[in-house]
């Protein structure tokens, strides 16, 4: 059945249906039929995702779903997932690996482990990370005490007294700020004033077996951001 209804300004409009109690009645209950098919299918999946926990396969299946869901927090260029591993109690073990150490680490952990515990399945989730070692700016033909060192900055003039030791002991220690290793060489052969700068006036290097250790310094504002190796 139809009525006549009317419109805001009281003049007859468009005929709008009427439901008769019957009507009402099987569209409530076709309504609770439909939410009740939902939930069952929904609970159906859950369910078949725990069974799946039990077997090998199963949590191989589910590495998959974690393991995209992962990949939709990181960026490739900076981190990777190097290792995921579901347990049987619904623990996801993740261990990142970050490409430099310039980043916030502690923020891309904490996006990588909501990402795996929004899954309907994860009860919790373990994220550690390590920073991997960069390739020489050398190639292939970097000697052993530089096959690690990823870039090289070289600050010259040619004059004296420019600012050339306080820019490398500022950029050093900003990058060094960032999470970066950093080593400064001072090739000033009449007179380096590096360690003069870095309070590391009567120290030296010394020769090692694996070559020259380093002197190292800390920040004086953060010692334990930004470490600097002389």
């Amino acid at each position: 059945p139809l009525r006549r209804g009317l419109t805001p300004s009281g003049r007859s409009g468009d005929p709008e249906p009427v439901c008769t109690g019957r009507q009402h009645k099987h569209t409530m209950h076709m309504g609770l039929h439909l939410h009740n098919h939902a939930t069952m299918r929904i609970g159906t999946s859950f369910v078949r995702r725990r069974c799946a926990l039990a077997t090998a396969r199963g949590r191989a299946r589910l590495e998959e779903e974690a393991l995209a869901a992962l990949n939709g927090v990181l960026d490739p260029a900076l981190a990777r997932c190097k290792r995921l591993a579901v347990q049987p109690d619904a623990t996801v073990a993740v261990k990142l690996e970050f490409r430099s150490g310039a980043m916030r680490r502690g923020a891309v952990e904490a996006a990588a482990a909501a990402a795996i515990e929004a899954l309907p399945w994860a009860r919790r989730s373990s994220v550690e990370s390590t920073l991997s070692r960069p390739r020489s700016f050398m190639g292939s033909n970097a000697p052993p005490s530089l096959r690690h060192v990823g870039a090289l900055v070289g600050i010259s003039s040619c004059k004296g007294g420019v600012g050339k030791s306080t820019m490398t002991a500022q950029l050093g220690f900003a990058l060094a700020a960032r999470g970066l290793r950093v080593g400064l060489l001072d090739v000033d052969i009449c007179g380096p004033s590096l360690p003069q700068m870095l309070g590391l006036r009567g120290q030296s290097v010394h020769r090692a077996a694996s070559g020259w250790s380093p002197v190292y310094v800390n920040h004086p504002d953060d010692a334990a951001a930004a470490d600097v190796e002389l």
